[in-house]
């Protein structure tokens, strides 16, 4: 067979780009989706232009592929630069979710379950957690309730953030789907892990769960977090799991599923859903290094009510009391990482917006360092790879004094008016009808700067422990 060589340049807004970029000198930084003023990124550059060989075709097949696919067969990974294809060749060689032998659910059929009387239309929070039913907007990355469905339930639109500050311990998220008909059929109904003679109803254990729908050039595109027993789910929300995966393993499994190492290697190559197969296929390491710190922050996101209680007491660690944030240059933070106990409490969760941000810019840290990539190649990573997310952090995403993310309401009048703003213009309402005045100053905060000072932080502990 001949051997494979051919040029490649993917996420091209005009044919100029090529004809510049074939005669580039390689000098700068390499371009992303858009430039750092946020319009499509027209930028020439030498690392736009990916010589594919047949050793480029054994990365993208170990990344995307099941072995029963031929190596020349694999689907096209579309690679914005050489960095960019460097950490895929890196992760190609990690080992893989699917090796922790997972069981997948993809929930109630949201249609044809509806018609067959499982379950019906029905606004409110229900009393136990065994009556809830999930859809995709209940969930962001490492963040359950995130939203909640309005009574006029108009559309998939039609829902409200969460205000985890005043989120009660024994919180239930208010649903728009309730069971219906014989309890019985209605769990006999929904997956089970087991078999007739040992049943294992999917719906006992702790699992990880994703938005099943892919928002390719969204903010993020693996929007994932952790399920609590009793919990169901429509179709527009997969989960995993197993009878034999432990707190911890799924605390660990979460944090690296909320990473954007994981969230980028699955919009590398772009589709409409992310199934079960994408999910098998994703880098993993289930190593003892830094995994505490690593398990710590991913249960203070998703911990979040009492519901998440055998989860956190099971994974609990002594080691969690030790641990610290990676900067103190934020003033802003209003939880120590440490300040948990063995006993879960209303203030096991992190619930202010900065803090909730640190410790995912700490997992993202971890992730990246136990995948064996660079602080330089996370943070091309985001900067290449991730938009919006860093178009939010440098023009959307505003802190107060407080913690707070400022609203769009106060932002504006902010804008014009500067510092000079009154209380009464600081003031808003959210949409969980909470009203706080928010305090000056006003600040966004620089992912980039965070995610190499985290990073640099877990290595000089990692040195110090060896």
């Amino acid at each position: 067979k001949a051997a494979v060589e051919f040029l490649m340049a993917t996420s091209l807004y005009h044919p100029d780009t090529v004809a510049r970029s074939l005669d580039h000198d390689g000098s700068g930084a390499e371009p992303g989706l858009k430039d750092p003023d946020g319009r499509w990124d027209l930028r020439p550059h030498h690392d736009r232009i990916i010589t594919v060989t047949d050793e480029t075709l054994a990365t993208w097949h170990a990344v995307l592929e099941t072995p029963e696919v031929r190596v020349r067969r694999t689907r096209m990974v579309y690679a914005v630069n050489r960095s960019v294809e460097a950490v895929l060749d890196k992760l190609s060689r990690s080992k893989r979710i699917g090796d922790l032998g997972l069981q997948f659910s993809s929930g109630w059929h949201e249609k044809n379950d509806r018609t067959k009387g499982y379950f019906v239309s029905s606004w409110g929070a229900p009393n136990s957690w065994d009556d809830v039913i999930l859809q995709g907007p209940h969930l962001f990355v490492a963040t359950p309730l995130y939203k909640t469905p309005n009574k006029t339930m108009l559309s998939n639109k039609d829902w409200s953030a969460t205000d985890f500050e005043t989120l009660a311990p024994d919180a239930i998220p208010v649903t728009a789907y309730k069971p219906a008909g014989d309890r019985y059929a209605y769990d006999c109904a929904y997956t089970d892990w087991g078999d007739a003679d040992n049943p294992k109803p999917a719906r006992d254990y702790y699992r990880v769960a994703w938005r099943y729908m892919a928002a390719n050039t969204g903010e993020r595109t693996l929007i994932s977090a952790i399920l609590p027993p009793g919990a169901g789910h429509t179709d527009g929300i997969m989960s995993a799991g197993s009878a034999h995966s432990s707190a911890s393993d799924i605390a660990l499994l979460s944090g690296f599923l909320a990473s954007l190492v994981l969230d980028f290697t699955v919009r590398t190559a772009p589709k409409s859903t992310i199934r079960s197969g994408t999910i098998n296929r994703l880098a993993l390491d289930l190593g003892r290094s830094l995994r505490s710190e690593f398990v710590l922050r991913a249960l203070r996101l998703n911990a979040i009510t009492q519901g998440y209680r055998g989860l956190w007491e099971e994974a609990f660690n002594p080691d969690f009391l030790v641990d610290s944030w990676t900067t103190r240059s934020h003033n802003f933070h209003r939880a120590e990482l440490q300040a948990v106990g063995r006993t879960w409490t209303d203030q096991t969760p992190l619930r202010y917006a900065i803090d909730r941000r640190q410790a995912q810019v700490e997992l993202d840290a971890i992730a990246a360092l136990r995948l064996g990539l660079s602080a330089d190649e996370l943070c091309t990573i985001y900067r290449t790879q991730f938009a919006v997310l860093y178009g939010y952090d440098r023009n959307v995403y505003f802190y107060d004094a407080n913690g707070r993310l400022v609203p769009n309401s106060v932002l504006t009048v902010w804008r014009k008016k500067g510092d000079a703003i009154t209380a009464e213009e600081r003031t808003a309402t959210n949409q969980a009808g909470n009203t706080y005045t928010y305090e000056l100053p006003f600040v966004t905060l620089d992912r980039e700067a965070d995610m190499r000072q985290a990073y640099a932080e877990f290595e000089r502990r990692l040195a110090e422990r060896s």
